[in-house]
Parts: structure tokens; C-alpha cells; sequence
């Protein structure tokens, strides 16, 4: 059975993960990967607990190890690797050629995945790293799917791992150095700032450019993004990555909100049962991700119907379906108590968003944290409480729908 591989950017959002449908997440590694700055796995004892929970659940915990250390690094990343092969997660997800030949030798027993920042693009690659003792290879995102079936056949005893869902980098699958250029902030140090995602200016050096030299930047309503890929959606061609036969299926976004990771998970949780059962990629899945914040849809390089990912003038605007209003965090006899992250209203339909599905409910009886009669929620109030006739699952949403269900 193909794996769904979500992330985890800290303890909650893994267990949202698992509560939506993920069969594995993936953290980081305390210090030594490269989404460090936003890590929520801060130490080996919370890597401890989530493997642990994992585990209790049935289900896989790996860690992204896959920062690129300069020399001085070398020793104290090894003692670290050496303290988180004893916690025994599922696997290590490394990157480092040199690092990964002293795991090998060092711990012999823990199991390594190739990181997609190794960029793995071709079978003799993949042959190459499986002799290395690799048991699985993330593979690099530029590639087609009939390539990526072919490194399928060629390697058929070698695990195949495939984004299909998330941001997109304008480099080389992440191998940047806009971050490290613009502000002395390595990417592959785990500091990138997303300066790509920032709006640009094009200036002329010189009067006298001749003509046709000049490069062209298109402008749409929101600015100029020259290097800013629209988001990996693979939703409207998943059965098609599936029919690769590769093992797991992977969802990007380790800093991303806990409503974005229990909608996409969501989503393609119930694409993939829906896949499996004959009858395609189903309305709702579609609609659970269309109802996060995205730059904007591709199906990535994997067929030749999108544009490519930076060309600014081929973007499409994906209107937002839907939107997080509130996260339930208590319920008492038919009350609920959220966090409110967008304004609420006295009156108006709200989805309850929860791993079993998705009722109606009409906001009454609202009590702000004062413990005052209100119509009105605003961003950022805690304990505010509404009615809710039915008990929540844990990990329950509110969700106010923008553009009416089809």
C-alpha cells in the first residue's frame, strides 16, 4: 500500500497529521536540518516523544538530517546523529554524501533515505545510493513521471519517494544560494529566508542596451515574484503517480499552519482511498486543498499540460475556497471553547472540520474570553466558546466556505 507522508513541524501537527490520514510524518532534527530556524522538534527528548506516539499509533516517524555541514560542523553533527540513531526512528533522511558514508559504517542498524536535496534524477544514481545501502531515495522534483518510471524498473528493489503537494523552490530541487547571496543566510546551512518568495525590481545599468538585450519582467496585482514558483498540486494526475509504483507519496510544508496540514492530508487521504477503490480523484478531496492559501496550482514537471513553474506570466489565480476561522480546544455540554483566527459573526454557517468529515453548524451563543455575550469574534481571541451541539474528535476546525460547495 503506497504511504502518505506528511510533515510534522511540531508535536500538534503531528498528531493532526495522523488524525486526517497520514501514515508517516516527517521532523527535523534538532540543530541539524534544513528548516531549523521553525523547527518545534527543539530537542532529542521531543523527538523522543514523537517517535514514541508514533509508534504507539502504528505509524512512522522520520527525521530530516539533511543539512550540508561545513568542516566545523562535521564532528558535532555526528555526535548528534549518533544521540538520535538510539531514539530509533524509522529513518533518517540525509542528504550528505560524506555524512552518509559514517551513518553506514557508524550505525549499521539505522535506516538513511536519500534527501531530495541530494538530487537524485537519473537510475544510476538511484543504483549507486541503494549500494551505498540506502533504502529509499527521494527523488529530485524536476523529473517526468515515465522517468520516474523507469527508475522504478531499473531499480525495482530501491523504495521511490515523490513530492506531490506544496511549495515549489526556483532552484535545483532547494540546492539555492539567493538566501545565502542576499543576506548571508545559507539554505543548505538550514537558514533560508524564502527570498525568493519576495517581490523584485528590474533596473537598467546602462542607457545603451541594445535592443531585444533587456531581460522582461511581467507585473501582475500583487507585484513582481521573478523567482517565485507557483505551489505543487498533484491531485488532478495522482493516479497516475500512483500507477509509477512508487512507495510514498510526500507533502511538503513543515512550517505550515495546523488547518493546512489537516486539509491537505485530508485531501489526499481520501484521494487515495478513492484511487484505490476504482473511482478516481473524488469533488471533496479536490475542494479539502483548495481551501488552504496556495501561489497559485501546477502538477509540477511530471507531464508536459503546465507551464513551467517560474514563468510569472503563465501563473493562474486560484480563488481560496475556504478559510480557518477558529480551532476547537474544549467541549462541554454542547459548547465549544476555540482559538479564533479569522472574525466570526452572530448568525452565520461555519463547516466543523474534523478527521471523520465535515457538518454545518450556524454560530450562536457566543461568549468572548470576558465571558460577555458577543456577535462578534475577532482574530487572535482564546477562549471564546459558541454552541456545538455534537462532541468534536479531537483536532476539530471551524471553517468558513468562500465559494459555495458545487
Amino acid at each position: 500500500m503506497i504511504e502518505l507522508l506528511a510533515p510534522a513541524g511540531d508535536l500538534e501537527r503531528m498528531h493532526i497529521a495522523f488524525s486526517y490520514g497520514a501514515d508517516a510524518v516527517y521532523a527535523g532534527q534538532p540543530a541539524f536540518s534544513l528548516r531549523g530556524r521553525e523547527n518545534g522538534f527543539k530537542s532529542l527528548d521531543i523527538v523522543k516523544q514523537g517517535i514514541q506516539e508514533a509508534h504507539a499509533l502504528g505509524k512512522k516517524f522520520f527525521v530530516a538530517s539533511n543539512l550540508f555541514p561545513h568542516n566545523n560542523k562535521i564532528a558535532p553533527f555526528q555526535r548528534a546523529l549518533s544521540e538520535l540513531a538510539e531514539l530509533r526512528p524509522d529513518a533518517l533522511i540525509m542528504a550528505d554524501p560524506g555524512m552518509i558514508g559514517w551513518m553506514r559504517k557508524a550505525h549499521p542498524e539505522q535506516v538513511v533515505h536519500l534527501s531530495v536535496q541530494a538530487h537524485a534524477a537519473n537510475w544510476i544514481t538511484c543504483e549507486f545510493w541503494r549500494d551505498q545501502g540506502v533504502k529509499r531515495v527521494i527523488l529530485a522534483r524536476e523529473l517526468k513521471l515515465r522517468e520516474v518510471e523507469e527508475i522504478r524498473e531499473r531499480v525495482p528493489d530501491l523504495e521511490l519517494e515523490v513530492f506531490v503537494h506544496g511549495s515549489v523552490c526556483m532552484a535545483q530541487s532547494g540546492r539555492c544560494m539567493i538566501s545565502n547571496y542576499m543576506e548571508h543566510r545559507d539554505a543548505n546551512q538550514g537558514n533560508c529566508n524564502n527570498a525568493c518568495r519576495f517581490p523584485y525590481e528590474l533596473t537598467a545599468t546602462s542607457p545603451n542596451l541594445p535592443a531585444g538585450e533587456a531581460m522582461r519582467v511581467t507585473e501582475d496585482e500583487h507585484g513582481t515574484y521573478l523567482f517565485n514558483a507557483r505551489d505543487l498540486c498533484a491531485l488532478p494526475i495522482l493516479d497516475q503517480v500512483v500507477a509509477t509504483g512508487v512507495h510514498s507519496l510526500k507533502i511538503e510544508g513543515r512550517t505550515r499552519s495546523p488547518y493546512y496540514i489537516a486539509q491537505v492530508v485530508r485531501g489526499y487521504r481520501l484521494a487515495l482511498d478513492s484511487i484505490a477503490r476504482g473511482e478516481g480523484v473524488g469533488t471533496d478531496a479536490v475542494q479539502a486543498v483548495m481551501s488552504t492559501d496556495s501561489r497559485g496550482w501546477m502538477s509540477g514537471f511530471y507531464t508536459s499540460d503546465d507551464p513551467m513553474p517560474q514563468m510569472v506570466d503563465k501563473g493562474r489565480d486560484m480563488p481560496l475556497q475556504a478559510e480557518v476561522v477558529g480551532q476547537v480546544r474544549e467541549w462541554s455540554n454542547g459548547r465549544a471553547r476555540i482559538s479564533v483566527r479569522n472574525r466570526i459573526s452572530a448568525g452565520e454557517s461555519l463547516e466543523v472540520l474534523t478527521p471523520a468529515g465535515v457538518t454545518r453548524i450556524t454560530a450562536s451563543r457566543m461568549v468572548n474570553q470576558r465571558e460577555e455575550p458577543t456577535d462578534t469574534f475577532h482574530p487572535g481571541l482564546e477562549n471564546c466558546w459558541l454552541d456545538l451541539p455534537q462532541e468534536p474528535a479531537e483536532h476539530t476546525f471551524l471553517v468558513r466556505r468562500l465559494i459555495p460547495q458545487p
